[in-house]
């Protein structure tokens, strides 16, 4: 069921992440706009009203959206133009368009549709952006991956990358904290960072907890002119505290490590004094020995200086 597992403190905590894309996210990422605009007019209504016109950087994106709409007989804006005939095609998002569902090509147009009503795959078409068409706004997107930074006892610390296209708007995170009850957290993303990073706290050790992460805007209803909230499908994580009480006895070994470590300088700084002062507690016979060994030593060079001071003519005179 989970993507991975992985040990952390001897296996005192066990983390399993998983994500993905769940059936039934499709409502919520996109959604179909019925009212004809112009490509800009679309983008200013769906950056109003949600996120942006909607972004399909991969194939399985494109085919998401492709069976969503197949039963619309229209022509659907995307988030998808070029500056002019001579460039390549960017998705809103800044990415560049990676595969070629074209129906044909068209060296005219500078903003890129959904063609529903044809029965082939391709469906991509581009046209003039003033031309007047239904669109499709893309909802929050959810944060993927998000990587467990540590775990103890009573907390851990989780992280994500935002990506470029939430980047670009005001936006929060739903995260829900689950074991036998319930418990949802509200962070914003306050802008200007590629990455988020939040804290949980007041966690039960040695407890399984199921957390889900949900990005959500809120935005203007077009309809009843009130306020109204779209939300990602979730990323799910499985994560267990650490055992506070095997986890306390970890960080005494640890303590008593350190104690040890502290008390390695002074012992070999004793233990370098003593071999230096060996010499003191040498035996009686080898204490002889060096005296007869420097008593012959100084009478040896007293000789040689005698020799040496007697003139020559008078050697052999007694």
């Amino acid at each position: 069921m989970f993507a991975c597992e992985t040990p952390i403190l001897q296996r005192l905590v066990v983390l399993v992440v998983c994500h993905g894309f769940a059936v039934g996210q499709t409502a919520s990422r996109y959604n179909l706009i019925q009212t004809p605009m112009s490509w800009s007019k679309a983008r200013e209504f769906c950056q109003k009203h949600h996120v942006d016109l909607a972004v399909l950087n991969t194939e399985e994106q494109y085919f998401t959206l492709l069976n969503a709409t197949h039963a619309n007989q229209a022509s659907f804006w995307l988030g998808l133009q070029r500056q002019s005939i001579f460039s390549g095609w960017t998705w809103v998002n800044g990415e560049l368009l990676s595969y070629e569902y074209w129906y044909r090509r068209n060296y005219e147009g500078l903003c890129a549709s959904m063609e529903a009503m044809l029965e082939k795959e391709k469906k991509l078409l581009a046209r003039y952006c003033d031309e007047p068409h239904m669109f499709v706004c893309q909802g929050p997107v959810s944060p993927q991956p998000v990587a467990v930074d540590s775990v103890s006892a009573d907390q851990l610390n989780l992280s994500w990358n935002v990506s470029a296209f939430m980047q670009m708007t005001p936006h929060g995170y739903n995260v829900t904290a689950c074991n036998s009850t319930c418990d949802t957290l509200l962070y914003s993303y306050t802008g200007g960072s590629a990455s988020m990073s939040i804290n949980i706290s007041n966690l039960t050790s040695a407890t399984e907890y199921f957390i889900k992460i949900a990005a959500f805007v809120v935005r203007p209803d077009s309809v009843t002119g009130g306020k109204m909230i779209f939300q990602s499908h979730p990323t799910a994580l499985q994560v267990k505290t650490a055992d506070s009480f095997q986890q306390s006895k970890v960080i005494t070994v640890i303590l008593k490590s350190l104690k040890l470590m502290s008390l390695a300088p002074p012992l070999w700084i004793l233990y370098c004094i003593l071999r230096k002062d060996k010499p003191l507690f040498l035996d009686d016979d080898d204490d002889d020995d060096d005296a007869d060994h420097e008593v012959s030593s100084v009478d040896l060079s007293t000789e040689d200086t005698v020799i040496e001071l007697i003139p020559e003519k008078m050697r052999g005179i007694k």
